[in-house]
């Protein structure tokens, strides 16, 4: 009885505000920000009901994208700048407004955004950010495949006739090779020997050709990069080698000050790649990005990589977050191995010191990719297993996360004997060139 009486309370409203309300509600300026209320709201099921078709799995990357930080949409006011059928261009003004482990607020601005719609199913739904401004990244064919993948660094809506079963369209981009990965080498110690594998590694002769590409794309040969979140921060991470007086190398090592020189201004630099709380939905969002200095549409990790032009990145991303597997964690990294790579620069991945997935399979999958792709491994797992407490800072908190300060000091002079290895490999290979 009650179900009838509300039913005829609704049929005897007004049909005209009814329906003026429900097009209001569904406009394209609303779409999108109802989108960035569920990314912000950290809820990758929203987030994907309200995408296209063509942007659902950027959306669901998106919806973990806040997960390391507290966030907020402060002020949002979205307008309509162009509209064309069933295809609409929306600015914004406002801010997401975060913070990590309760620390000092910071913003993305929502300001010199553009984010595309499209109208699908009778709804306006969110499909793309910044693609009329986007500069084209390279193609990537391998021997083995030449399709190229989708640019991570660009979103674009698909045309207005067909939305829902249009792919994101990107610019047309100029073809760079790059070799398949080899197989392992014979007798190669396997992903699940991680353990054993050393502290400092080298590097495969497949990666030469990756840097001699790199060079021709303009690649800075004084020059790397980080991928990482708050315990890769300068502060924490390899930013002392920038600042002469807050370290010391022994005789045995004082001959890596030439590599401390080569690459100075990179130990210390604040990455766009970098921040606390990230984690690997963060650097594939163009949210994340900052719009003062990357291109619209452009994530974290693309932009990076286009400001710095690197010939090395370190990726280090082990911050926990909801939904985090070691599947998923294992998919991101390969996603950002093959971005980097498509770049002409060689990626150096990293075991952690903590467990706090209970069976190490993080590291295990990290070593899975480093395998599968005869990529540098830098076990500093295998270093913490010397220190006191095995590196883990347990009166922080008892998850066993967050390493100790001795810990941080070990962990940057290994990356810089990592560093320092790698590049002395392409010198004594005659590969380097002199810049």
């Amino acid at each position: 009885m009650l179900r009838k009486i509300l039913l005829t309370a609704i049929l005897a409203l007004p049909l005209a505000p009814l329906f003026s309300a429900c097009g209001q509600a569904n406009s394209p300026a609303a779409a999108v920000e109802s989108y960035l209320s569920a990314v912000v709201a950290k809820d990758p099921v929203q987030t994907v009901n309200l995408a296209c078709t063509a942007w659902e799995l950027q959306a669901q990357t998106e919806g973990a994208a806040y997960e390391g930080v507290e966030a907020v949409l402060k002020e949002p006011d979205c307008q309509v700048i162009d509209q064309d059928g069933k295809r609409a261009t929306v600015s914004c003004s406002g801010y997401i407004q975060f913070s990590y482990a309760g620390g000092e607020d910071q913003t993305d601005q929502l300001a010199g955004r553009f984010f595309e719609v499209a109208l699908e199913g009778g709804e306006w739904k969110m499909c793309g950010v910044g693609y009329p401004e986007v500069a084209a990244a390279p193609t990537v064919a391998t021997s083995a495949d030449a399709s190229p993948p989708a640019d991570p660094g660009a979103g674009t809506p698909p045309e207005p006739d067909n939305p829902s079963e249009t792919q994101p369209v990107t610019p047309e981009p100029t073809p760079v090779t790059i070799p398949s990965p080899p197989p392992p080498a014979e007798g190669q110690l396997t992903p699940h020997q991680w353990r054993s594998w050393p502290e400092i590694p080298s590097l495969h002769p497949w990666l030469y050709e990756v840097y001699r590409i790199g060079q021709a794309l303009g690649n800075d040969n004084n020059a790397f990069s980080k991928v990482g979140d708050c315990q890769n921060i300068p502060a924490a991470f390899l930013g002392i080698y920038d600042t002469e007086d807050r370290y010391f190398l022994s005789d045995n090592a004082v001959y890596m000050q030439e590599t401390i020189d080569r690459f100075g201004g990179s130990w210390g630099r604040n990455n766009i790649s970098l921040d606390g709380g990230f984690n690997f939905p963060a650097i594939f969002s163009p949210l994340r990005a900052d719009p003062e200095i990357c291109l619209p549409g452009e994530n974290p990790l693309a932009c990076e990589l286009r400001v710095q032009k690197p010939i090395f990145v370190i990726i280090s991303l082990e911050f926990v977050y909801a939904g985090r597997t070691a599947d998923n964690y294992e998919n991101y990294l390969r996603d950002t191995v093959d971005y980097v790579l498509s770049q002409g620069v060689i990626p150096i991945l990293a075991t952690k010191a903590d467990n706090v997935e209970g069976d190490h399979s993080l590291n295990l999958a990290t070593a899975q990719v480093a395998y599968d792709y005869s990529l540098p491994l830098w076990n500093f797992w295998a270093l913490a297993q010397t220190l006191p407490d095995k590196g883990i800072n347990w009166e922080r908190d008892d998850t066993g996360f967050y390493i100790t300060y001795d810990a941080w000091s070990e962990r940057s002079f290994s990356a810089l004997t990592v560093i320092d290895a790698l590049w002395r490999q392409l010198v004594d290979e005659d590969i380097a060139l002199d810049s």
